[in-house]
């Protein structure tokens, strides 16, 4: 419950009413001390906050400076307002903000200010106040956001949640739409945490233009067609025959040279890039296939895209009308796609299988994958993490857990494939071990021609 009176609050269609002072509908609170609300569309300039607490911010950064003394700018956002709105309506979500501002104004001290900025945003000018001050504030309202319920016995709390950032002024800022970009970042980079303050080092800074400049490199090569796949071999151990071939992502530059994309995956994934990479290794892999009907292929998908059904959606699709490829394409995952969702990620594995595919669990062994998950999965091979393979033939510790693992997944019926095999003893030892396949430097490096075919190259492509 509120720790102040006067609660009102809209009943929730369906279930009793939540609990106000009379049986009136509940009216809106008056608007907050501060000023009017204004709408989420771009004022004159091109900022996104009003031109009125842009001059009080402005207004209390100079007079802190002049003063010699400390403020700070903080903003909280209700990060679940959405919800609330869609479970209990636009009546009820009003009632949260005004709320909440009448609660931070309570724990403020003259001369500081608290206003709505966006219609999920609340901006407090912190004047007098050091950055421990505001840690200590932005504690507080972390705990009214925690406790933030109108409890009903009939009906399920209101629960919000939040992110709180601040910046301090001048040590961090100088200037009000400098101070807004800033807390902006702060709040945006709290995540795990409710609480952050502005305190990106100038690595951090760097390392996020060099990861955008990435992205457009990488968003370039894909548009200039300079994305090409290696193909690795995947070798059967009894006989030495080449069983099938990985392929691997690789990069041409505007110089001609091959180099490797797999350090680009990562940023792939956080700039909203890997569902077109993986979309186009998938069509070019089925493409291949269609082509030579004697191959056989892997690839690896991304975690994320295990949780993407338009990529499914589009590989039935090229299935569907290629019907004799899925006996040959072989999907690989990693074990910690199974650690964010086995649910979902079981129901991508039986997607592919019930299209014909073939599923591996990639650097099986590096996340302990259970008994439990392993038959909840129910791939079709797993590939040992090499970090256990490189110096298995000299590392009794290895070679005991390798031992384990095969035990393990030969147990489900499943088929084997040892990764980063460079040395002949170590090709051996697995051998002895009872691998089914073994893939690495020692049978060959990824090739950027098609070793299937005589003459190699991307005529194709």
């Amino acid at each position: 419950m509120l720790p102040h009176e006067n609660q009102h609050a809209p009943s929730v269609p369906g279930s009793a009413p939540l609990p106000h002072q009379d049986n009136a509908s509940p009216k809106l609170p008056p608007a907050p001390v501060g000023g009017t609300h204004p709408p989420v569309v771009p004022y004159p300039g091109g900022t996104f906050y009003s031109p009125e607490f842009i001059e009080l911010l402005e207004s209390s950064i100079q007079r802190v400076i002049n003063e010699h003394t400390s403020g700070a700018l903080m903003l909280v956002s209700v990060t679940n307002l959405a919800m609330i709105i869609n479970a209990y309506g636009h009546d009820t979500s009003e009632i949260v903000i005004h709320d909440l501002i009448r609660i931070i104004q309570g724990m403020l001290r003259e001369g500081d200010v608290v206003q709505r900025l966006q219609r999920d945003q609340l901006g407090i000018i912190l004047t007098n106040s050091y950055p421990e001050d505001a840690a200590v504030i932005a504690g507080r309202i972390h705990t009214t956001i925690q406790n933030f319920g109108r409890d009903n016995f009939a009906t399920a709390a209101l629960y919000i949640m939040g992110a709180i950032g601040s910046v301090s002024f001048p040590l961090e800022t100088t200037s009000a739409h400098d101070a807004l970009d800033k807390v902006y970042v702060a709040v945006s980079s709290t995540q795990d945490v409710p609480y952050r303050t502005f305190d990106m080092t100038r690595a951090e800074a760097d390392e996020c233009r060099q990861q955008m400049g990435l992205a457009n490199y990488l968003f370039k090569a894909f548009k200039e067609n300079r994305l090409r796949l290696a193909y690795q071999p995947i070798i059967k151990s009894k006989t030495g025959e080449t069983s099938y071939y990985e392929v691997l992502l690789r990069l041409v530059n505007q110089t001609g040279k091959i180099s490797s994309a797999g350090a680009l995956i990562p940023v792939a994934e956080k700039m909203g890039l890997i569902d077109i990479i993986d979309t186009m290794v998938m069509e070019k892999v089925i493409e291949e296939l269609r082509q030579a009907k004697d191959l056989k292929l892997a690839f690896n998908v991304s975690n994320l895209t295990t949780d993407n059904p338009l990529w499914l959606e589009k590989i039935s699709n090229l299935l569907r009308d290629n019907p004799d490829v899925a006996p040959r394409l072989i999907v690989e995952i990693t074990e910690t796609a199974a650690h964010r969702d086995l649910r979902r990620t079981a129901l991508f594995v039986a997607s592919l299988q019930s299209m014909g595919c073939q599923v591996a669990l990639d650097d099986f062994g590096s996340g302990y994958t259970s008994f439990r998950q392993l038959k909840a999965l129910s791939v079709d091979m797993v590939k040992i993490d090499g970090v256990f393979i490189k110096d298995l033939a000299q590392n009794a510790d290895n070679r005991f857990f390798v031992k384990i693992l095969l035990d393990f997944a030969q147990g489900f019926g499943l088929q084997t494939v040892a990764e980063f095999v460079e040395t002949g003893d170590v090709a051996k030892t697995l051998m002895e071990m009872g691998v089914d396949c073994m893939q690495g430097y020692y049978f060959g490096k990824p090739l950027n021609h098609r070793p299937w075919l005589k003459e190699g190259g991307y005529e194709a492509d």
